[in-house]
């Protein structure tokens, strides 16, 4: 008996997105700027608190953002909103924004931002020109409204405390801190050149300019540092610091940072859309906590993302650490080890705080599995066998061993879930794809054993030829198209046919599986891509798959066929617009724009390393296929 779709019982699905605003983002490991609005206008800016296992924001409002550039012309303030005075929007080395405004040939505006890895601020460039013929008066810098300070785990609540703003004349900077009886984060800023701040204590508003008269073909500049801390007097220390190093020292650091990353593909289109959301991935689904300077993976620092300022570890191990092993082998390595260290108590469980307690029970098993094939994947990439001598690998490979037999049924040989990857209710408690991730697990295990660089009472290499033989003997099924693997089954006969973007069947060949050759495999991916389908969208301006838990094709779904060597993929990422070039969970079918799950910067990973693997890889099909015997 088989059953076509999944039952829709007790899911958290997410709102769908109807309203589009056009939006820039920057960030570091230390502050996220997520929403940069078309007049360059800093809507908010958040900082991660390990301790208070959350993200902190600084906001402004809708119509009077946090910080904004102001631009006066001969005695007139220019709306930079307006349609002959709104500027233009690029990015350098995919990843800091610039702004550039021409007003006719009378003159212009220039606008450029740094965000350096590895520093506590970020800072902005205001250059103006006079290209007329006459001289210009001319008044510029910026101006903003603190009009709430925020707390986020996935929803965003106001924090009722005292906003403190004050200008210190010992760090030459206006200092905003938001204090609850002790201090929660404080935000500095100050210029150069130094101008004089002028603020209301009561409105939590401010401003700083400089007014110049430049002749024909002067410039202009006026630089903004801004830094942020625990406190005040640390903010405003920070600010001192990056002054002190200056703007260009800065921009350059960010810039080497960035070249010594970014990945050239022959089509540069797909180069700009992987580095993107390679870099997105990096800074908004990695933090480095103000309060303890560790490293701490997330879902999104952008409040955007509906399950913001979370962990969940498909996200982490499976979408972004492909990605930022790309970017580089100790973050990697240091990422590996946190993870073993912070979440392996309850590994498995649908979704954590940020400091490894539970935020919303329930066990996924490909979240369990993707502990194991993350570690593969780096130990594979990097031969580094002194990771293997890390008590929180060592003893965590065991703990993790231990969840997964709790998990054992003898009968079928599978391995059960109680949530899919999308983290809704199944209705047959295995799914192939988990087991497959697992067998992979254990073959992974078996490997170590072999080497010597792991023991355990357990042969592993029998136990992955048994799962193998199990799903073999279980999870095929006769399909449209012939035997293909179901989505799930009871061990006892029933079965489903579907399949979900985040933990599709499109990725048994490249987890190494089954071959892309397998007929089986080539089977279920035909019916994946069919019109048996219910959720796949053929013959579509975007044709990919979606699924129950958000019906609207998915991006995911996109990435899964770049790895299953389907040509589909490539097309569609080229005309999809997602969230402003960034990875969304769903897209409208018509239009290509974010229908759920904006700013989605840990799958954002998941591209960058899709379409770098799509480069790398000469042909498909060099996984190598098991056999039974």
């Amino acid at each position: 008996m088989s059953s076509t779709k999944e039952p829709q019982s007790l899911m958290t699905v997410p709102e769908e997105i109807t309203v589009h605003e056009p939006l820039t983002l920057t960030g570091n490991e230390y502050v996220s700027l997520p929403h940069i609005d078309s007049t360059g206008g800093i809507r908010n800016l958040n900082i991660l608190r390990l301790d208070q296992k959350g993200l902190f924001e600084f906001s402004g409002t809708d119509t009077k953002p946090l910080l904004a550039p102001l631009l006066e012309v001969e005695g007139e303030r220019v709306n930079l909103n307006s349609k002959e005075t709104r500027p233009d929007w690029s990015y350098r080395l995919d990843w800091l924004p610039i702004f550039n405004l021409n007003y006719y040939d009378n003159w212009s505006l220039e606008g450029e931002f740094a965000a350096p890895p590895g520093f506590k601020g970020f800072c902005i460039r205001l250059s103006f020109n006079n290209n007329s013929s006459s001289s210009i008066k001319a008044r510029l810098g910026w101006e903003g409204s603190w009009t709430g300070f925020n707390y986020i785990v996935f929803n965003r609540r106001t924090i009722n405390c005292d906003h403190l703003i004050r200008y210190d004349r010992w760090t030459d900077s206006l200092i905003m801190e938001a204090s609850a009886g002790f201090p929660l984060a404080a935000l500095a800023l100050s210029t150069e050149p130094a101008s004089g701040w002028s603020f209301d204590e009561a409105n939590l508003s401010f401003e700083i300019a400089r007014e110049v008269m430049l002749d024909p073909g002067e410039s202009s500049e006026i630089i903004l540092y801004a830094a942020v801390n625990l406190e005040a007097d640390g903010a405003g220390t920070t600010g001192i610091d990056l002054r002190r190093r200056g703007y260009d020292s800065l921009l350059d650091r960010t810039c080497r940072w960035l070249k010594d990353r970014r990945i050239n593909l022959e089509e540069p289109d797909l180069g700009e859309l992987l580095n993107r959301n390679l870099f997105f991935c990096y800074f908004f689904s990695l933090a480095r906590s103000l309060d303890s300077e560790e490293l701490v993976p997330v879902t999104s620092r952008s409040p955007h993302y509906y399950v913001s300022s979370a962990f969940w570890s498909r996200d982490t191990l499976l979408w972004s650490f492909p990605a930022i092993v790309l970017t580089g082998k100790e973050t990697a390595r240091n990422l590996l080890v946190t993870v073993y260290k912070r979440h392996l108590k309850n590994a498995g469980d649908h979704a954590h705080y940020i400091n490894g307690t539970v935020l919303y029970p329930g066990f996924e098993l490909d979240q369990l599995a993707a502990f194991f094939l993350a570690l593969a994947h780096y130990y594979r990439q990097s031969g580094d066998t002194t990771i293997f001598e890390e008590t929180a690998i060592k003893e965590g490979l065991h703990t993790l061993v231990e969840k997964a037999f709790d998990h054992f049924d003898p009968l079928s040989g599978l391995y059960s879930t109680f949530l899919d990857p999308s983290d809704d209710p199944v209705t047959y408690p295995f799914l192939t794809y988990n087991n497959a991730l697992l067998q992979r697990s254990f073959s992974f295990l078996a490997e170590l054993q072999l080497g010597e660089l792991w023991d355990h009472k357990s042969d592993f290499a029998i136990l992955a030829k048994e799962l193998l033989q199990a799903i073999y003997d279980h999870c095929m099924v006769k399909g449209p198209f012939g035997i293909m693997f179901a989505w799930a089954v009871d061990g006892k006969g029933k079965f489903t046919l579907y399949d979900n973007p985040p933990g599709s069947l499109q990725l048994l060949a490249h987890y190494g599986f089954c071959s892309t050759d397998d007929i089986v495999f080539k089977n279920t991916v035909r019916w994946i891509r069919s019109s048996n389908n219910r959720y796949f969208y053929l013959d579509n301006n975007f044709e990919e798959a979606g699924s129950l838990h958000a019906e609207n094709p998915w991006p995911l779904a996109a990435c899964n066929d770049l790895l299953a060597c389907n040509a589909g993929a490539v097309d569609f990422f080229k005309r999809v617009e997602m969230d402003n070039g960034f990875f969304c969970e769903s897209i409208d079918s018509k239009t290509g724009k974010v229908s759920t799950g904006a700013a989605f910067a840990s799958a954002a990973g998941f591209l960058a390393y899709a379409l770098a693997n799509m480069a790398a890889e000469s042909r498909c099909g060099e996984q190598t296929e098991q056999t039974l015997e």
